[in-house]
């Protein structure tokens, strides 16, 4: 089998599963709760709090479930590297609930909800659980039970959206007495909260399960190799999440404004990107299959060939999904209630950002083969300067739109730094020419339909979009049919 397919497959079967999940989350949270709350305020608040979230708990991970692909690829090591990881993350989450109870008010007054420190507390809690949950979702992505992997995940979904609407829809029409017992909160958005903690401990219990740690051994020595191994990344994570999803907090201290008027512009900022995130998911699937992928591969003699074609491949693809949401924006739109539409303009800006991130972490793979991973916090630090000297001075001046330029800077210059390095410290002859067309042609056309729509009426728009998007497809197959051929299986060409 073509291990181009076999990547393709890998990639399909995670994306399904990881998609499909994030699908249903995503309908959720984007449209049932935006048509449901409408108000721009409480989906700030969800917005910045689980951007805090996403830059913690790869802190409080220690990227040690990065640092398990690497030595725990070798199945007879592999019990000795998930019980040297094991043991500090679990010291690690028994921290952040401590830390969590104990200064939960003084954490609540510097995040700006001082009458709300019980968010300190429950994310605590679910930081705890989630955090060791990566590791067996680890083990089961390296041991490609990707459909344990895919169970958990959509598990994890459609509990989290059953609670959610017990609390949200069942509890407020009821009058059972038996349902007096539970708690009441001034916020719908709270409830969200609540059922994100009691999902993040069921899905913790049914992930170690499924991934059946038995035979652990802790090697300290191992431990001690993991974590120097690991601690770059850890700038890395930070860096990489501050990078993609801190925009809402920072608008939240520069917009300039007063601090609520702030958060709910975070929240009107935030549906436009959920909206882009879409992609995103796209990204975050093919980076999933990648990452084991990619080590799984190291030692192959045709290895460095194999990661430039997969990064081409992927821009192409990205490109069609790209087309796909921005072409249909007038449909897509409808994803999030009117009250929170008023970034949509965003959109295109933040899907290229999020393309060039998805090449960075194709490009970057190297500086993780090569154990220099501390390339990566270099670059990654880098990020964070032009993300945070960008908000600074034109969120006060330009508004939100500032954010999406900053993370399509960010990305792009990020990737061009990386790919400098690597072609000095491990070489990988990626096909930079017909990716920088496929960015090229894929930017013009997006200009092409932007002004079809200001300046000819709504049904030469939608001509000319259909028109392009053809045009697009036919562009994608022509430019590698020899790729598309193996992947799909062609006999002729080296299928099964």
């Amino acid at each position: 089998m073509s291990r181009i397919r076999q990547f393709a497959g890998q990639t399909l079967t995670y994306g399904v599963g990881h998609i499909l999940s994030r699908i249903l989350f995503y309908l959720l949270i984007t449209v049932y709760l935006t048509y449901r709350i409408k108000d721009q305020y409480q989906y700030g608040v969800y917005t910045d709090i689980y951007a805090y979230v996403t830059v913690l708990i790869v802190l409080f991970s220690m990227r040690l479930d990065t640092a398990f692909f690497r030595f725990g690829n070798k199945s007879e090591q592999r019990n000795a590297a998930f019980g040297s990881a094991w043991v500090p993350m679990i010291i690690s989450a028994i921290v952040i609930v401590i830390i969590g109870h104990t200064l939960d008010d003084f954490f609540a007054a510097l995040l700006l909800y001082p009458d709300s420190p019980y968010y300190v507390r429950w994310f605590s809690i679910i930081l705890a659980f989630d955090i060791l949950s990566l590791l067996p979702f680890a083990r089961l992505r390296l041991e490609n039970k990707a459909k344990l992997f895919v169970l958990a995940k959509v598990f994890n979904v459609l509990f989290t959206i059953g609670l959610v609407l017990f609390f949200l829809e069942i509890v407020p029409r009821s009058s059972i007495q038996d349902l007096e017992w539970l708690p009441r909160y001034a916020f719908d958005i709270d409830y969200v909260f609540l059922s994100n903690l009691i999902a993040s401990v069921a899905v913790f219990l049914l992930v170690l399960f499924f991934a059946k740690p038995g035979g652990i051994v802790f090697n300290s020595a191992l431990m001690k190799k993991m974590l120097y191994y690991a601690f770059p990344l850890i700038i890395v994570g930070v860096c990489g999440s501050f990078n993609q999803f801190f925009a809402v907090p920072l608008q939240k201290y520069f917009l300039g404004k007063d601090v609520v008027e702030n958060i709910a512009q975070g929240g009107v900022y935030g549906a436009s990107q959920k909206i882009a995130s879409i992609f995103l998911l796209f990204t975050t699937a093919f980076n999933y299959a990648a990452e084991p992928f990619f080590f799984n591969n190291s030692n192959e003699e045709d290895r460095t060939e194999l990661y430039g074609k997969i990064c081409r491949m992927f821009v192409l693809i990205g490109g069609i999904l790209i087309l796909t949401i921005y072409l249909g924006i007038d449909l897509f739109q409808f994803l999030v209630d009117g009250s929170l539409r008023d970034a949509i303009h965003v959109v295109p800006i933040l899907l290229l950002a999020y393309l060039f991130l998805g090449i960075y972490y194709n490009v970057a793979i190297w500086y993780k083969l090569a154990d220099k991973t501390i390339y990566g916090a270099l670059v990654s630090f880098i990020g964070v300067v032009i993300t945070f000297s960008i908000s600074i001075v034109f969120l006060p001046k330009y508004g939100y739109i500032a954010s999406a330029w900053a993370a399509l800077i960010t990305f792009g210059v990020m990737v061009v730094i990386v790919y400098i390095l690597g072609k000095k410290h491990f070489p990988i002859p990626y096909p930079v020419t017909k990716i920088l067309n496929s960015i090229l042609i894929l930017i013009t056309v997006i200009i092409i339909s932007f002004l079809t729509d200001r300046f000819l009426p709504k049904a030469y728009y939608y001509i000319t979009n259909l028109l392009l998007f053809l045009g697009y497809l036919y562009y994608c197959y022509s430019a590698e049919l020899v790729e598309w051929k193996a992947i799909i299986g062609n006999k002729s060409k080296g299928g099964p």
